[in-house]
C-alpha cells in the first residue's frame, strides 16, 4: 500500500496518521500499488492554505478501490479585521514547516525626528598617520655593521691594553720568583705580588670576555650586511653563529669559517671566482694567527693545570713563564686584529704604484 498525492503525483510507502502532503499540502489517497497510483487522476488546483482537522478517531484501512479521502467541504472565510501582512511563507519540498515570528510582536517603528543638520566628519588639525614616503638610505641600512666594527675596535684595543698589563705583572712575578731561589723576599712582596697577579689575570679575563661577545655581534652584523648585499638572508640561523664564534676552542675552527662564508657574499664576482685574492690572504693570515694564539693559550693552561695538581715550583715557574708568554702574543695578537679585522671585508680600491707617462 502506498500514500499518494493526486496533485503533485509524489508517493510514499503507507504510514497511519498521514493525511497530507508534505510538498503540497493536499490530501493523499492510498493506492494498492503502483499500477493503481497510475489510474488515478490528477489534480489540479492551488494548494491548500493547511492541512484540514483531523477526525478523532483513527482511520479506517482502506478496501477495494481506491478512496479519495477528502475532508468536508470548509465552511466560507469570516472577514478578519485587516492587520499588518506578515511576511510570507514559503513551501519547499525540503521544509515540512516553517516557524515564524507572530505580527504583533514586532516592535512598533519609532517615527523619525528631525534633529537638524548634522556635522561632516572632518579633522580639526592634519593627521600624521598613514604612510610615510621616506627616501632609502644606504647608510642607514650599513649603520649597525659599522656601528658593530668600532665596537669590535674599541673591545680589541682594551683587551689588548689588559692582556700587556697581566703580561708585565706576570714578568714581575716570574722575576721575583727568580731572586728568592737565592735571596729571601719580604713576605709583603710577596702577597702584593699574588694580589697583582690575581687582578691583572681577571681584568685580562673580562676584557676577552667583553671581546669574544663584540665579535660574535660583529659577525652577525657583517653577515647580514654581506647576505642583504646579494638580497638574501643569512642561511644559517643565530645560534649557530653563537655556538660557532663564542665557544673557546670551537671558534678556532668556527670564527673563520663563518667569516669566510660572509666574504663570499660580499664578494663582487662571487659565483665564478669567490673571494678575491687580498681578502683570501687576509683571513688566512688571521686564522693562523688565532690559531697560534689559541694553541699557545691552551699549553698555558694545561702546564698551570699540571703544576696545581703536582705542587712542584719548577712546574709552577715554566707555567708562570707560558703565561707570560701567551699573555703577551694575545696582547700583540689583539692589538694587529684590531687594525685589521673590523675592515677585512671593504675591498679597497687598488693602488697603481707605477704609473707610466708617454713622452713624445
Amino acid at each position: 500500500m502506498y500514500d499518494m498525492c493526486p496533485r503533485c503525483r509524489i508517493q510514499a510507502p503507507h504510514r497511519d496518521g498521514r493525511e497530507h502532503c508534505p510538498r503540497c499540502g493536499g490530501n493523499l489517497v492510498v493506492v494498492e500499488s503502483a499500477q493503481a497510483a497510475a489510474r488515478v487522476p490528477r489534480q489540479s488546483g492551488p494548494p491548500t492554505a493547511g492541512p484540514p482537522t483531523r477526525p478523532a478517531g483513527p482511520p479506517a484501512p482502506p478496501a477495494g478501490p481506491p478512496v479519495n479521502r477528502r475532508a468536508a467541504p470548509r465552511p466560507a472565510p469570516q472577514q478578519r479585521p485587516q492587520q499588518t501582512q506578515a511576511p510570507r511563507m514559503y513551501r519547499s519540498r525540503n521544509v515540512r514547516w516553517v516557524a515564524r515570528r507572530p505580527p504583533e510582536s514586532f516592535p512598533q517603528r519609532r517615527p523619525q525626528v528631525y534633529r537638524g543638520p548634522r556635522l561632516i566628519p572632518r579633522y580639526t588639525y592634519l593627521p600624521r598617520w598613514g604612510l610615510r614616503d621616506d627616501p632609502i638610505d644606504e647608510h642607514r641600512l650599513d649603520a649597525p655593521a659599522e656601528r658593530a666594527s668600532e665596537t669590535l675596535r674599541s673591545a680589541l684595543v682594551i683587551s689588548a691594553g689588559a692582556l700587556a698589563a697581566s703580561a708585565v705583572v706576570h714578568l714581575l712575578r716570574y722575576i721575583l720568583l727568580v731572586i728568592n731561589r737565592g735571596t729571601p723576599l719580604p713576605a709583603w712582596l710577596i702577597v702584593v705580588s699574588g694580589a697583582l697577579v690575581i687582578l691583572a689575570g681577571l681584568v685580562a679575563l673580562v676584557a676577552v670576555i667583553s671581546t669574544l661577545v663584540a665579535t660574535v655581534r660583529w659577525l652577525i652584523a657583517v653577515r647580514e650586511h654581506a647576505y642583504r648585499h646579494r638580497g638574501r638572508r643569512d642561511p644559517r640561523p643565530r645560534w649557530q653563529i653563537i655556538v660557532l664564534a663564542g665557544i673557546p676552542v670551537v671558534n678556532v675552527i668556527g670564527a673563520p669559517l663563518l667569516l669566510h662564508e660572509a666574504a663570499n657574499a660580499a664578494a663582487d664576482d662571487w659565483r665564478e671566482r669567490g673571494v678575491d685574492g687580498m681578502t683570501r690572504a687576509a683571513l688566512d693570515r688571521l686564522w693562523v694567527a688565532w690559531a697560534l694564539v689559541n694553541a699557545l693559550a691552551i699549553w698555558a693552561a694545561i702546564t698551570w693545570a699540571v703544576s696545581l695538581a703536582s705542587g712542584s715550583i719548577q712546574t709552577g715557574a715554566d707555567a708562570l713563564a707560558l703565561i707570560t708568554i701567551s699573555a703577551a702574543v694575545s696582547a700583540a695578537f689583539a692589538f694587529w686584529a684590531s687594525r685589521h679585522l673590523p675592515n677585512v671585508l671593504v675591498a679597497d680600491d687598488p693602488v697603481v704604484k707605477k704609473r707610466w707617462v708617454a713622452v713624445a
